[in-house]
């Protein structure tokens, strides 16, 4: 699924979620398969609840989905991204010049 951006503040919103390689790392690996929290953090050596810090941002910008499920010792969060294509497109440049 495909993700367009051409409102700014949505660009700037997805923009600062995806400025940190942990998040960027998190979205690689969710894009393949969803995750728990758990494996997310074994997988990118990073605390749990970093990770969960991490995901609540990405999820914030509308980039992952998070799905509450019953586990053994309790709720469990499920990770999946929302789309493997993020495109921003600025504006229809083809019919302005440029003046220097």
């Amino acid at each position: 699924m495909e993700l367009v951006l051409t409102d700014p503040e949505e660009i700037q919103k997805v923009a600062e979620a995806l400025s940190s390689i942990t998040r960027v790392n998190i979205l690689t690996l969710v894009n393949e398969k969803p995750l728990g929290i758990t494996e997310i953090s074994e997988t990118v050596a990073m605390t749990k609840g970093n990770i969960s810090a991490q995901v609540a941002m990405l999820e914030s910008a509308g980039l992952v989905e998070v799905i509450y499920y019953n586990g053994k010792k309790g709720i469990k969060k499920l990770v999946r991204t929302k789309y493997n294509r993020i495109v921003i497109e600025l504006g229809n440049n083809s019919s302005q010049e440029i003046n220097e």
